[in-house]
């Protein structure tokens, strides 16, 4: 910036006295003058100024400017090289490489500005794309990266020399690696050009596409996708197998995007593979890279474990267990009482018989470990061993923590309960994240005196209030607007079938009224007989668990209506058991992390826990990640530091494709398998590049102002030499002239002079 230098500031005195000593003599002089009116106080000042320029020569003023060192400082041009560039903005059009390389080059040479850049500054050329490479030109670039990760780069080169001035960067602004982008106070300033001004025209695309699972068996994944374009097209799912397993046509307006839901009526447990692909009918297109996603979905894989526990044989449990069958995830070990605790009496049995006669046949044991008349019957069904449950309901954690994910209640008492058994439930439920479902019956909810018991107080229904009214008759079953939005509650892909499902489904005569329900909980269904309108399926959220209610006692009467009926019952229950179990924690979690500013980074976390559920180090996890070419990679979990239980290690996926890893969990000292699972992810580098062909100004503009650079069009790029010329470099050179030497100087003494003497003249003096 230029500015005055005084060398001789000691003789500011004299300056000052040679300026009030010619004033005083200019004052009396001019009074005495003839001279009139304003001439004579412009004559005054006219001489004034001369004098006063003589006597701040006095002072030797230095006009001093600074301007950059011809081949210190360095500026870097970094030119985007990815694939997105390569499209073009009209059809038959130059695309935008081709506009980027023109404007770089003159022929078999570089481009004017590039050479005008060259004769003040350092030049350093770039391209970026996947990688960042050093160029000796820009002649010949080729547009074929399947990332845009220029803000990472321009993080790293505004600190990365001394002699940096300025980093100039071409590109369309849509940066695969936007999210980490972060302005440091100190760096260089980016000078951003931007190619493109519109998205190209006649382009199908998938902006954005997300996988959703649920328990509903219709259709069990759900690809949601955003497309655009303009005209019809069709939007399909393709399994793993490449064989279409939804389609929807669908018919797109340009100006607006479209949402499309494909319901995937077929998927195996575990991890799937899909591809979304997005095809126009009929139409060319701008490319065709931006048209299939590849997606991932993660239906769980069991088996898993659900404790039924009972007071009676009924045919809840009858129906219930034929429902699950089919499913072979579904595990459904059970406690069921067929004979209450009684008095003791010797003549009931056999002459010196103390063992129960009912437990004749169920494998009872000899001696004291027999079943006596004052214990309940209890038979243990569907159990994966002799040993298991042999005891009756579980009192330790580590016995029911790590088997089960959740447990239904039927008809049973709170009195079956030890104290420490509910406080044992409602641990499994609020601390180790499980179901509770309790079923409608005689001995259920409020007559089963529930209330003011653990169990009662994780329950979504009051159970203090009694009421008055007549026994419920008749009721019919109807689902409420919550219950709507419940995929596992449905059983038809339309709300009009399934409407006329609940029309013509069974009435119900064993209802467990309920008057409130807890804060927080959901009503999903009600049963209404002529008079009133009760709750009958009732949810919510406890602690790390969930908590339901059924509180009809019948729900078998529907199965028996007709064929039909039986097969929508057992549907529900299959739906309600996945429902309850799907996303309860495991001993071991398998989860992965796609790092937001590197794609190709995973973060691979495993959260162990022993059988108590509680964390677990002293575990060996090893991991096989079986890439897309078929190949695998074995990696080992260290423990992390941030949290006990948890080990975590990095993949960087470098192929393109669908990615299964499992991870094994062993006895760090007995080296035996604890437990295994298995996730999936894809990498899609091509799809995030082409997400958006829409040129990002937004962007381009925000990194230019927080940077202190400036953005400009392309076609503006020959005005980068001008522009750099004004900015603030690290090595600069100072330039002094003395200003009593300018003929400036000199001019405008004269020229006060003579204006003074032409003052007088008119004024009529010599």
């Amino acid at each position: 910036m230029p500015r005055i230098v005084w060398q001789n500031l000691n003789l500011t005195w004299l300056a000052a006295a040679v300026v009030v000593l010619v004033l005083g003599l200019l004052v009396a002089g001019y009074v005495r003058s003839p001279l009139r009116g304003w001439r004579r106080v412009a004559a005054l000042f006219c001489k004034l100024g001369a004098l006063a320029l003589l006597a701040l020569c006095l002072l030797d003023p230095l006009w001093t400017r600074t301007q950059p060192k011809k081949g210190e400082n360095e500026i870097i041009v970094l030119v985007d090289t990815s694939a997105s560039l390569d499209v073009a903005e009209k059809v038959d059009g130059l695309t935008l490489a081709s506009l980027v390389q023109a404007a770089l080059t003159a022929g078999t040479d570089d481009a004017a500005w590039i050479k005008a850049l060259g004769d003040d500054f350092r030049l350093r050329l770039m391209t970026g794309g996947s990688q960042t490479r050093s160029v000796p030109h820009f002649r010949s670039l080729e547009f074929n990266g399947t990332r845009s990760d220029f803000c990472r780069t321009l993080m790293t080169l505004r600190s990365g020399g001394s002699n940096l001035a300025a980093v100039v960067v071409v590109s369309d602004g849509n940066a695969t690696d936007f999210a980490a982008w972060k302005a440091e106070a100190k760096g260089a300033p980016v000078f951003t050009v931007l190619a493109g001004e519109k998205a190209p025209e006649n382009d199908f695309s998938i902006e954005e596409a997300t996988v959703a699972t649920s328990p509903f068996e219709d259709a069990p994944v759900t690809v949601t996708a955003r497309v655009t374009g303009n005209g019809k097209a069709t939007v399909q799912v393709l399994g793993e197998d490449k064989k279409v397993v939804a389609s929807e046509k669908v018919t797109l307006n340009s100006k607006t995007p479209q949402t499309v839901r494909l319901r995937v009526p077929v998927a195996k447990p575990g991890v799937s593979f899909f591809q979304l692909a997005h095809q126009s009918e009929g139409q060319k297109e701008a490319t065709l890279a931006n048209n299939t996603r590849l997606l991932v979905a993660d239906r769980g894989a069991g088996p898993y474990r659900v404790l039924y526990v009972t007071g009676r044989p009924n045919w809840e449990y009858k129906f219930l267990r034929r429902a699950i069958a089919g499913d072979d995830d579904i595990q459904m070990p059970a406690l069921v009482r067929i004979a209450k605790r009684e008095p003791k009496f010797e003549w009931r049995g056999r002459a010196g018989e103390s063992v129960n006669p009912l437990f004749r046949g169920f494998g009872a044991k000899d001696g004291e470990e027999a079943q006596r008349y004052d214990q309940p019957v209890i038979i243990r069904l569907g159990t994966k061993d002799a040993k298991e449950l042999s005891d009756g309901f579980p009192k330790a954690a580590e016995d029911f923590f790590a088997e089960f994910r959740a447990i239904i209640l039927d008809d049973i008492e709170a009195a079956f309960f030890t104290r420490e058994q509910m406080n044992l439930i409602e641990r499994f439920v609020s601390e180790r994240g499980g179901a509770l479902l309790m079923l409608g019956g005689q001995e259920s909810f409020r007559s089963g005196g529930y209330d003011n018991t653990p169990v009662g107080r994780m329950l979504p229904v009051y159970l203090d209030q009694a009421g008055s009214a007549s026994p419920v008759l008749d009721a019919r079953f109807n689902l409420t607007r919550e219950g709507w939005l419940e995929s596992w509650m449905r059983l038809r892909t339309g709300r009009e079938e399934d409407e006329k499902r609940l029309a013509t489904m069974a009435s119900f005569y064993s209802v467990n009224p309920a008057f409130s329900i807890k804060p927080g909980a959901s009503i999903l269904a009600t049963v209404s007989d002529a008079q009133n309108s009760y709750p009958a399926l009732v949810m919510q959220r406890f602690g790390e668990g969930r908590v339901g209610s059924v509180l009809i006692g019948d729900l078998w009467r529907w199965g028996l209506h007709d064929e039909d009926s039986h097969k929508d019952m057992d549907r529900l229950w299959r739906q309600l058991m996945r429902w309850l179990v799907v996303d309860v924690a495991d001993v071991v979690n398998f989860s992965t992390e796609t790092d937001a500013a590197d794609h190709e980074r995973i973060k691979l976390a495993v959260r162990v826990r022993d059988r108590a559920f509680k964390p677990n180090s002293d575990a060996i996890v090893k991991i096989e990640v079986s890439l897309p070419d078929g190949t695998k990679a074995q990696l080992f979990a260290e423990p992390s530091l941030k949290e006990p239980g948890l080990f975590e290690t990095e993949f960087f996926a470098s192929k393109p494709g669908n990615y299964r890893a499992v991870a094994t969990v062993e006895d760090a000292e007995k080296r035996t398998p604890l437990s295994s699972k298995t996730v999936g992810w894809t990498h899609d580098p091509l799809a995030m590049e082409f997400a958006r062909l829409e040129p990002n100004r937004d962007l381009m503009k925000r990194i230019a102002d927080e940077t202190g650079g400036k953005m400009i069009a392309l076609a503006n790029i020959g005005d980068l030499p001008e522009m750099l010329k004004n900015i603030r470099v690290p090595v600069e050179v100072t330039l002094a002239t003395p200003l009593w030497h300018t003929p400036w100087i000199f001019a405008a003494i004269l020229l006060l002079l003579l204006g003074e003497w032409a003052l007088r003249r008119k004024g009529g003096l010599a």
